[in-house]
């Protein structure tokens, strides 16, 4: 089994509402326990009053589909529990990205979504918050693809692991699917389904439609990133073909630059490069922040770009600066400052940003590239302070 214990993702504002929506499935829990034991009514009774089925609907008791989402299991708090910690691992990073009330709003309409695919499917009543946690999760894969997930694993081994998200949230799809062609009527499995792909495709249409902001980090960039490495290629190997052709019959043909296909980002590239060839470097650092928010797939040449994070760094602007690191290894994968632009990544991410298990990873990534002592004695340090970190707060 996969139990979920965090990501490695800093947040840059409380859950606030993802904690509140936890406390409130805690105390309707309690109150069907508390009346219970005063026996003035029995727990199974009022777990499925707030049921979501067929009937209800068919009496327009519509309310039905929002009560459903905070009733739970009676026979053990298992139920609630696991779902309880999947959604502070995957809400609170969707509430940081949405904002308090607009996550409450996609939380509670994707419960509705799923409560409806499930009685579509099903004519048992229906309770429990599965399909909004599913929702949240469809949300949170369009938002953080490249996210990973720390686990704890036990089957015959018990264990803490970090696994990339996709591999986890694939697992629990693969248990759903298997779960529908075995016909266990004890779990929702369509509603969980349903949940899933109405996250994900709402989630997909807010950064399409830029009601929210992509950024680096989102699944809509990694497919336009995709794209644009395939036409690049396809490019690339055009124009190398006519050049080869070119030169046999005495000529020269120049190659194409795709960036002359997008004038506006090309002209926002050529104004940050210019100020930086004259020297004025706020002015460049301005021009690129303004220019990465419009464009998120902006990127400038090696050096420049290394300039900029390093500028950036040298201001303050700790969070903009980690994100033009990134920009750079993404960027320029085979540059040779990989490994020393990695280290420095990484003590930004420990000493400024709290974002240590990200480090971790970029630390022992570029370790063994590492060829000067001082750099090796770094990040040999900067590993031992987070794992002396992880051990003072297990």
């Amino acid at each position: 089994m996969l139990i979920p214990l965090g990501t490695d993702r800093a947040r840059k504002r409380r859950p606030h509402a993802t904690g509140a929506i936890i406390i409130l499935n805690m105390v309707v829990y309690l109150i069907a326990l508390a009346l219970d034991a005063a026996g003035q009514t029995e727990i199974r009774d009022f777990m499925y009053g707030m049921a979501a089925d067929r009937e209800a609907l068919d009496h327009h008791a519509y309310w039905t589909l929002l009560t459903y989402q905070f009733a739970h299991d009676p026979d053990g708090i298992f139920h609630l529990a696991t779902n309880m910690i999947f959604l502070w691992i995957f809400g609170s990073a969707l509430e940081d990205r949405l904002g308090h009330i607009n996550f409450t709003l996609f939380y509670l309409m994707g419960g509705v979504v799923a409560g409806l695919v499930q009685l579509m499917t099903s004519s048992a009543g229906t309770i429990g918050a599965s399909g909004s946690v599913f929702a949240v999760t469809g949300g949170f894969i369009v938002l953080f693809p490249r996210t990973r997930i720390k686990i704890l694993f036990f089957f015959l081994l018990i264990g803490v692991y970090m696994i990339p998200s996709l591999w986890f949230v694939g697992f629990y799809i693969a248990m759903d699917f298997i779960g529908v062609f075995q016909g266990n009527s004890q779990v929702a499995h369509f509603a969980h389904l349903g949940g899933l792909l109405f996250g994900f495709l709402l989630a997909l249409l807010l950064i399409a439609t830029k009601i929210i902001k992509s950024d680096e980090y989102d699944l809509l960039y990694l497919i336009r990133q995709s794209r644009k490495r395939r036409i690049y290629r396809q490019v690339i190997k055009e124009a190398e073909t006519s050049q080869q052709i070119s030169a046999e019959a005495g000529h020269t043909i120049p190659v194409i630059n795709t960036r002359d296909q997008e004038p506006e980002e090309m002209k926002a590239r050529n104004e940050i490069l210019q100020f930086m060839r004259q020297k004025e470097y706020a002015n460049a650092m301005r021009r690129y922040l303004e220019a990465k928010h419009e464009f998120p797939l902006l990127e400038l040449p090696e050096n420049s770009q290394l300039e900029i994070a390093n500028r950036l760094q040298a201001e303050g602007d700790r969070e903009s600066a980690a994100a033009a690191y990134l920009q750079f290894l993404e960027s320029h994968p085979t540059s040779r400052q990989i490994p020393e632009v990695k280290l420095l990544l990484s003590t930004l991410l420990i000493r400024s940003l709290d974002r240590a298990e990200e480090a971790q990873r970029l630390l022992e990534e570029a370790l063994p590239e590492l060829r000067d002592q001082r750099h090796l004695d770094l990040a040999n340090r900067l590993l031992e302070q987070i794992k002396n970190k992880g051990d003072s707060t297990t």
